[in-house]
């Protein structure tokens, strides 16, 4: 009792991400993906304080993709499990070498999708990742979004087991979407990462600035340690370094 219309696009559009799917698990098997470190500055003392992890895919052409070109594949066809352990494995080992090298207060942040939690055994990758390295719990933060809500109490079970290893947490993207302040009473975490559209006219818009410096605030009240992302411009970093003692990366 309805209509269907087709189009041709439709086909199209399911056989390019056919392709992409069994591209990326190749990709995966060959070992063509890597991870980018991008430094984390602490403003007040102008040291860095330790890296976030970025999974980067090499093209075959040459070109290297951003997780965002191929993360919502990963996470519907499962390959992000298999990812997820690859990019801890990599992270943790590489600061273990870091720290044997002299910077010996090392860390690394990884981004963690919401459909890990779904999985029981996340926590005790995170710790086996650990053991097998060597690395200390503390040296390691997982970044996730407030999109773990929606994944329900056991979330915040698993995240209450982490912090109990020493795991630091840190919410990602705060200030985009709908960024709930009931998350930073809710969730174990130890760290804010204020999102990049909401400091990228921290130097130009009152308003950006004036919502900027209030969340710095409740979170410095409330004992959370403060990154700001995508500073690109001295004139951001410039107008960050009047809210306090926090944390900056981004290209510049």
């Amino acid at each position: 009792n309805r209509f269907a219309f087709y189009r041709p696009a439709l086909y199209d559009a399911a056989a390019q991400r056919f392709r992409l799917e069994q591209s990326l698990r190749r990709a995966v098997e060959a070992g063509d993906m890597m991870l980018l470190y991008q430094p984390q500055v602490a403003l007040h003392t102008h040291e860095t304080i330790g890296v976030e992890a970025l999974l980067r895919w090499r093209q075959p052409d040459g070109r290297i993709a951003t997780a965002t070109e191929f993360i919502h594949i990963a996470e519907r066809t499962g390959l992000i499990h298999e990812l997820t352990e690859w990019v801890l494995r990599t992270a943790t080992e590489a600061v273990v070498r870091w720290r044997s090298q002299g910077w010996h207060h090392a860390c690394v942040g990884v981004n963690v999708s919401p459909m890990q939690f779904l999985e029981s055994a996340f926590v005790e990758q995170v710790t086996a990742a650990l053991a097998a390295t060597g690395l200390p719990a503390s040296a390691l933060e997982l970044e996730i979004t407030e999109t773990v809500f929606q994944t329900g109490a056991a979330t915040i079970e698993a995240l209450g087991r982490l912090r109990a290893l020493g795991v630091s947490i840190a919410i990602d993207d705060f200030g985009s979407g709908y960024s709930s302040l009931t998350s930073l009473e809710r969730l174990p975490i130890t760290r804010v990462k204020l999102d990049r559209t909401l400091i990228e006219a921290v130097d130009s818009n009152p308003r950006s600035a004036a919502i900027a410096r209030a969340i710095i605030v409740l979170c410095h009240g409330r004992g959370l340690q403060v990154m700001a992302e995508g500073v690109e411009r001295p004139e951001q970093l410039a107008m960050l370094a009047r809210y306090g003692p926090i944390g900056v990366q981004g290209y510049l």
